[in-house]
């Protein structure tokens, strides 16, 4: 893969993210507002188990269908990237088959065993069908970005997104008349209709491409095409310890479903109001938090191949360098999002939300995870790109154990939902060190202070230190607090551009 197509191939899945998450924060205001944060922590419950649930039947797959097939595009075999893609294709169908049966059929059990309230039926029920259409989504974006076409991949997201939006709100809408607890769960079957519309997407593209590959196909003998057995040994092999590493992160936010709503009781709150609180969590705070996630998410997708390619022949010194890029760019995205949205944490959701939405406490600490969980994402790939797939689920394994703890520890103080919040920060603090502590010993890669951590981090802190003081000037002379918020937001863009290009102009460059 060359530079231009992988920084190509990088920012078309950027863009499609963000896109798609700025999407998901304008559906979740008007479904805030119409079904409150009671609602939004109702619609919100169900999501870690079906994401733990999604992450052991697919996660791995993409990355798995993409290695092979790309394998076999490299050498010319059409026949045989055909052949593992159809083999996957009918694999994921059962297992999203399964898992949403699985689903359907154990939904009051699973709201016995975690302890839901009783309106969260509708909502789980309404995601039941989504991980059919989600797996065969991930079956269709793994072949085509075996064959480096980003573009199937990010129209898919973004259509897909497209239909839950507009079809969640309109759903709630029209239900909110039969309660809360049923609006909630009409905004969640929106999930599954953009997971169907995503799907009919990438078959339309397929049918396109499809054709190319025939005729490029055309001559050439049915040698080297691999048996069924042997392709589904491979992906197995390839994205087991994926699945694992998934499922782990997956955990990181299930363990925050099954423990702050009774924990939170167990301190006084009533149910209502522990309800009302984990709602403002998911429902506000993580979905602000998960935007600036999507950038270090795209730039680690594509330092993959980057570092596996250097790896395999046996370039250290490259390897040094990408892996030293891709935190210097990670660190870079990631510190000004966190103090960003640390400073102007009351003042986004009122923007976004409304004037005395709730909310601001919480994402003023989480947003500090940003930075931790961005530098986890980078080093984990990186040990991923030098073949070392199951250190990072040791040490994920290390930090959800960390969460848990200091999650139970502090959710039962005064800190109560806050709580979950630093613990969630201890635990990605952990892995990210020991990953950290593994590329030094394993390729001996040291991350250097000054152009990693120094540089940014006195841009990103000088430009709190403006964004502070353009807000404060702005809402003294306007009284108007939105758009002192949105002119304290460009000033600091425009700022941490301008300072990052004074003391680091070729990090711009990049």
């Amino acid at each position: 893969m060359t530079n231009n197509k992988l920084i190509k191939g990088a920012l078309i899945l950027a863009i499609a993210g963000l896109i798609a998450k700025f999407m998901g924060i304008f559906f979740k205001i008007p479904l805030q507002r119409l079904i409150h944060d009671e609602g939004m922590g109702i619609y919100g419950l169900p999501y870690p188990i079906y994401t733990v649930l999604l992450t052991i039947s697919i996660i791995g797959f993409p990355s798995a269908i993409s290695k092979l097939i790309s394998e076999k595009m490299a050498v010319g075999n059409y026949l045989a990237a055909n052949r593992i893609f159809k083999v996957a294709f009918f694999m994921l169908l059962c297992i999203g088959l399964a898992t949403s049966l699985f689903i359907y059929f154990n939904v009051n059990r699973i709201i016995a065993i975690l302890n839901w309230p009783q309106e969260t039926y509708y909502s789980i029920i309404a995601l039941a069908f989504a991980p059919f259409f989600v797996s065969i989504m991930s079956a269709f974006r793994g072949y085509f970005q075996g064959l480096q076409l980003m573009t199937p991949t990010a129209i898919s997201q973004i259509v897909e997104q497209m239909g839950r939006v507009f079809f969640g709100v309109g759903l709630a809408y029209l239900f909110i008349a039969k309660g809360t607890g049923f609006a909630a769960g009409a905004a969640s079957f929106g999930a599954t209709i953009g997971g169907f519309l995503g799907t009919i997407v990438l078959i339309l593209y397929y049918l396109k491409y499809r054709k190319r590959t025939r005729v490029s196909s055309i001559g050439i003998a049915k040698v080297n095409i691999d048996n069924t057995c042997s392709i589904i040994k491979k992906l197995l092999w390839i994205a087991f310890p994926i699945t694992i590493g998934g499922i782990l992160a997956s955990v990181m936010g299930l363990i925050d479903s099954i423990i702050v709503h009774s924990r939170l009781i167990e301190t006084g709150y009533t149910a209502e109001a522990a309800t009302i609180l984990y709602g403002r969590l998911t429902g506000k705070a993580v979905t602000l938090m998960n935007v600036p996630l999507t950038l270090s998410m795209a730039m680690t997708a594509s330092l993959v191949p980057a570092i596996s390619e250097s790896f395999s022949r046996g370039s250290l010194n490259e390897l040094r360098k990408k892996a030293a890029l891709g935190i210097k760019i990670t660190v870079m995205l990631a510190l000004p999002s966190a103090i960003g949205l640390s400073i102007l944490s009351n003042q986004i959701i009122h923007l976004l939300w409304g004037k005395g939405e709730l909310g601001g406490d919480i994402l003023r600490v989480l947003a500090c995870n940003v930075l931790f969980i961005s530098v986890a994402q980078t080093t984990t790939a990186i040990l991923q790109g030098i073949g070392n797939v199951y250190l990072p689920v040791r040490n994920l394994i290390i930090g959800v154990i960390v969460k848990w703890i200091v999650s139970n520890l502090l959710l039962m103080t005064y800190l109560n939902i806050i709580g979950t919040v630093i613990g969630t920060m201890m635990g990605y603090i952990i892995i990210m060190l020991l990953n950290c502590f593994e590329l030094k010993r394993l390729i001996g890669f040291k991350i250097k202070i000054l152009d990693s951590i120094i540089k940014p981090l006195f841009a990103a802190l000088t430009m709190g230190i403006i964004v502070y003081l353009v807000f404060k000037l702005t809402l003294h002379y306007l009284a108007i607090e939105y758009i002192a918020t949105i002119l304290s937001i460009l000033a600091g863009l425009v700022y941490y551009l301008a300072i990052t290009y004074i003391i680091d102009g070729n990090l711009l460059q990049v």
